[in-house]
């Protein structure tokens, strides 16, 4: 068995997708990360051109396996192919994870990716869902800084507890200090920048911070 330790991993998952800029992107600022493919992951990863280091699969989207090493799992089984590729490689050494080809098609499994954040964090590591129009991270609880790149021009909030208490933002066109914001009716969408860095604290709860263009 492989490790990856300390390494980037990039998770293909097998959402639709036609647009790969932003992939390329990544891999021009990552070249050494490894390469994981979700099953229907792998088409993905073969019009990059790209051979995977590990893939996962149970064969019901694509019949086909690639990878130096594969993962075969049965297709009835309680987690997805991408939440076992995402404790696969965290169990191996990883600490970094990208998820890509995460986020079109189906809104349960979109909603599914989403919810690996919390799923990462718990297990001492970070995950970044990534498609060409956002960026999406965890927000923790407590005080954390954010770098804003050209790439984006907004950034939201949005609680994954019905209620975060004491949200404070600073270095933005809005800010806030130590208000409650609740899921039902928020406030913290569409905000922008006015510094390299943002502050976003929240006192009590966790949410996804949002990066996004139109």
């Amino acid at each position: 068995m492989g490790t990856f330790q300390g390494r980037h991993a990039l998770i293909f998952a097998a959402a639709p997708e036609t647009e790969y800029d932003y992939i390329r992107d990544f891999l021009r600022e990552h070249p050494h990360a490894i390469i994981v493919c979700a099953d229907g992951g792998l088409r993905h990863a073969r019009k990059l051109g790209l051979h995977p280091d590990f893939m996962v699969s149970d064969c019901d989207s694509l019949s086909e396996t690639e990878g130096t090493e594969v993962l075969r799992l049965k297709p009835e089984k309680d987690d997805t192919d991408t939440q076992s590729c995402l404790r696969e490689v965290f169990r191996r050494g990883c600490t970094e994870v990208t998820l890509v080809c995460a986020t079109g098609g189906r809104i349960d499994h979109m909603l599914a990716n989403l919810s690996l954040l919390e799923e990462a964090y718990a297990m001492g590591g970070q995950l970044t869902v990534l498609d060409r129009q956002n960026k999406i991270v965890l927000h923790e609880g407590g005080h954390q800084k954010f770098k804003m790149t050209e790439n984006y021009h907004y950034f939201s909030i949005v609680p994954l507890d019905s209620v975060l208490k004491g949200v404070t933002i600073e270095n933005a066109k809005y800010p806030l200090h130590s208000v409650t914001v609740t899921r039902a009716g928020m406030i913290t969408i569409s905000n922008e920048a006015t510094a390299p860095e943002f502050v976003v604290e929240i006192e009590q709860g966790r949410a996804l911070i949002v990066f996004t263009h139109d």
